[in-house]
């Protein structure tokens, strides 16, 4: 069993992941949200050889546009059950989001459940929504943490994800571009760096050095603001994490997101003199 996932865009103009896991029978897909049109989610998707009847279900962390605008249309179009929090479903019912006749199963926090060969397991997250989760993903012996929109960390979280091979990881805003923005007014900032909005740069890296371990090979930073944040920023502060322990990274775009990674399974292997 293999597992491996890619990005189809990361930001506040839409989010997509795709984790994939093959063997010798069968291959399931899901997608982590789809805040994008269903032909641009298709015109994504088909950069990785995939079409939309690829996907086996799609799974919601919120209600909020950049994470579930195209997911009832994408659901309708190509009859995919859909997952999430029963306060997600009843935040757009009286939406043009809302999902009300569909497929849709419920997630509970702390209650994992399989999706084909996947165990998805929900946890609870603060962020200025309904009843929002973020999931970690498991084949066998490997898991893929992931964490966006949280306004700040708790125990919860790091319990979540301190056992990932992989890892998505915001690193939404840095503090200071946030507070000399003239494009944002001052209630959307207090939104965003309020403990139920998001992480800025040196909350993500705190997270981060308190997941590293000997198992995870890999770190995808995301949800990266392109107003508020610099690239440059968000490398330099994780080479300064990563390099000593030799754990690879990569910036998701929104463009573009990041191609397929392999989850790997197994300790780095690390040299003893550093």
């Amino acid at each position: 069993m293999s597992l491996r996932y890619a990005s189809l865009g990361s930001g506040s103009s839409g989010n997509a992941l795709v984790i994939e896991t093959r063997c010798a029978t069968q291959t399931t897909r899901l997608l982590l949200d789809c805040g994008f049109s269903v032909r641009e989610t298709e015109k994504r998707l088909a950069r990785l050889e995939l079409t939309g009847n690829d996907i086996d279900a799609i799974l919601v962390t919120h209600e909020h546009d950049d994470h579930i605008g195209g997911v009832a249309k994408f659901a309708r179009k190509f009859g995919t059950p859909l997952y999430m929090s029963r306060g997600t479903y009843v935040s757009v019912l009286n939406h043009s989001h809302s999902c009300a006749k569909l497929n849709v199963q419920f997630c509970v926090d702390n209650q994992p459940f399989h999706i084909k060969d996947i165990q998805v397991r929900p946890y609870t997250v603060p962020h200025d929504a309904r009843e929002p989760l973020q999931f970690t993903f498991h084949s066998q012996t490997v898991q893929l943490g992931v964490v966006t929109d949280i306004g700040h960390v708790t125990p919860h979280v790091i319990n979540a994800l301190k056992a990932s091979h992989g890892l998505v990881l915001e690193y939404n805003y840095d503090a200071q571009m946030m507070a000399q923005s003239t494009k944002y007014p001052p209630s959307l900032k207090q939104r965003i760096t309020g403990r139920y909005g998001h992480l800025d740069n040196l909350d993500s890296q705190h997270l981060l050095k308190q997941l590293i371990h000997a198992n995870l090979h890999h770190v995808h930073a995301a949800h990266i603001s392109t107003n508020n944040n610099d690239v440059n920023k968000v490398q330099t502060l994780l080479n300064a994490a990563l390099n000593p322990s030799q754990v690879a990274f990569t910036v998701a775009c929104q463009d573009e997101g990041f191609d397929w990674f392999w989850v790997q399974d197994g300790a780095r292997n690390i040299d003893a003199t550093q």
